[in-house]
């Protein structure tokens, strides 16, 4: 049950709501990391010839968004202060860049947020008896009748009009993908079909709270809008459609204060209904006159949720697609495909913030490269990197890991960061095993065609490690550091071509499964105590099978 509290109900994440110079406003969810400007590469491209192409920069941290300024031209100001420096956001604060208003908007269920109308839930004051039901569906689940069987003229008007509705709001709304432009559109054609003077567009959040996303007003958007919780209520629960001619006389709504305090005499209330699913309603009222809504505006206004509905479902699953294929895109860089669709379709989770985790760090690189390089001519040289890497991150996708970076001629990939692995330590070994094979059939091709085999030696080192975003504000990428992974490079410039070294804590984690080939223990400098070094020649049996090219 609805409850007195402000419409907007909880927010699982922040989010900006922009206003550009021209007067559009658009809502942006934020990430983790979020860049700010008129480049549109930039996370929310703003676009206002005064904005810088990469202007700020919000980031998440210590449970708090910060913003920062990255050198822009004319400047950012929270609350008509310029910032200096990484400065804390709070709730509902007014950020300017340029000719741009933004406002930051936080997860808090005792703020009073309320959308541009000021629109807010009021508690009803006793009980309501609610006598009376209109079943929303039943326009929907009409079907239109095959031109014989019409039988007389009000059967073909009524037909007609459901066609002209479906019409008019694939007119209004046309292709447009933006939701907020949608239910804008959505809600000018309903005011125009009604009589209605005050109107708002409520969608469900990830709480099944409505929340309005759209108000209008024929008197001006400024007028505060309370709506009932007994009349939203009843479509809530029950998904009836609700007609009342005159809201302070009607039974059904004795008990709200809220009509009877704004005085309202004629409202409607629809679902938006996508299929069995309910995602929001159109709430229409009037103060004007009595009996202004009749049972026909509200069948209309049925069919015309129905048909908006649908847009809407589209409209958002276009944005998801579209959200999916720019993650897709941003991943794939770093994931394999298999990692890839399950961290887009929820299965996995990816850290977005610098922590600690337990994972293997792996190091592979040419040997002789400087040497190698000098003997060639540059554009060679790129050639024989490029399909280096190229064999070697099909095997580091192939067994799920994810590319870190590549350090001239060297790559280094990781298991167990981003995404949690048990097996981290397995599959890091086995991709190893599977490199040392791959290049071997690589180099017998290049001999038979006359040129040098290519040399290489790899080295992996697991436990404690940071992983996360680093670098500057214009430039961040995911990455892993530390006494391990410092410990991993090290070995693998001490090993010769062919070796896979690994150090105690691989040989710990897998036992008698690996064999190995014992060296003298290392001293490396920085280290306090030697490293016991050994050298992997095969894995006997394992858990899991990599994944398919």
């Amino acid at each position: 049950m609805l409850s007195s509290c402000p419409i907007l109900g909880d927010f699982r994440l922040a989010r900006l709501l922009v206003t550009t110079p021209d007067g559009a406003q658009r809502e942006h969810k934020l990430r983790a990391i979020n860049t700010l400007g008129r480049h549109p590469e930039q996370t929310i491209q703003i676009l206002d010839r005064v904005v810088s192409k990469e202007h700020a920069l919000i980031t998440f941290a210590d449970d708090a968004y910060w913003l920062q300024d990255i050198g822009s031209r004319n400047g950012t100001f929270i609350n008509g202060t310029q910032i200096r420096g990484r400065t804390r956001l709070a709730d509902n604060d007014t950020v300017t860049m340029g000719g741009s208003r933004i406002v930051f908007l936080t997860e808090d269920t005792e703020t009073n947020q309320r959308l541009s109308g000021n629109v807010t839930i009021h508690a009803v004051a006793s009980e309501t008896a609610i006598r009376s039901r209109l079943q929303a569906r039943e326009a929907q689940q009409k079907e239109f009748l095959p031109e014989a069987d019409i039988l007389d003229e009000h059967t073909l008007r009524t037909d007609y009009e459901k066609l002209r509705v479906v019409f008019e709001v694939n007119q209004a709304i046309g292709a447009d993908i933006d939701l907020d432009t949608v239910l804008n559109r959505i809600l000018d054609k309903a005011l125009e079909f009604s009589s209605a003077d005050r109107g708002v567009i409520l969608l469900l959040n990830d709480d099944d709270v409505p929340e309005p996303r759209a108000y209008k007003n024929r008197r001006g958007n400024d007028e505060q809008m309370q709506l009932s919780s007994t009349i939203l209520n009843e479509v809530l629960e029950q998904h009836h459609a609700v007609l009342s001619s005159d809201a302070t006389m009607d039974s059904r709504f004795g008990g709200s204060h809220s009509i009877i305090m704004q005085g309202i005499r004629s409202t409607m209330c629809v679902p938006l209904m996508a299929g069995s699913s309910l995602l929001g309603m159109i709430h229409l009222d009037t103060r004007i006159a009595t009996g202004v809504f009749t049972e026909k505006d509200l069948q209309i206004l049925t069919v015309f949720a129905n048909e908006a509905a649908m847009r809407i479902e589209n409209v958002s699953l276009a944005r998801r697609a579209e959200e999916e294929a720019v993650a897709r895109s941003s991943l794939s860089r770093l994931l394999s495909p298999n990692l890839v669709e399950q961290v887009v379709s929820g299965g996995v989770s990816m850290d977005k913030g610098g922590r600690i985790r337990n994972a293997t760090v792996l190091f592979i690189d040419i040997r002789g490269f400087t040497s190698l390089s000098e003997t060639i001519g540059p554009q060679e040289t790129i050639s024989l990197l490029n399909e280096f890497f190229e064999i070697m991150v099909d095997i580091v996708f192939r067994h799920e890991g994810t590319l870190d970076k590549f350090i001239g001629d060297e790559l280094m990939a990781v298991w167990g960061a981003p995404v949690e692995q048990t097996d981290h330590v397995e599959r890091a070994v086995r991709a190893a095993l599977e490199m040392r094979r791959s290049l071997e059939d690589w180099n017998r091709f290049r001999v038979a065609n006359g040129v040098n085999p290519v040399l290489a030696r790899t080295a992996i080192n697991t436990g404690e490690m940071v992983a996360g975003y680093m670098g500057s504000t214009k430039t961040l990428s995911y990455t892993v550091i530390g006494d391990t992974v410092n410990t991993a490079s090290r070995l693998c410039h001490h090993a010769k071509s062919g070796q896979i070294l690994v150090s105690d804590p691989v040989t710990s984690a897998l036992g008698d499964r690996v064999k190995y080939e014992s060296f003298d223990a290392v001293k490396f400098k920085g280290k306090s105590h030697d490293v016991n070094v050994y050298n992997v020649l095969s894995f006997d049996h394992g858990s899991y099978e990599p994944a398919d090219d």
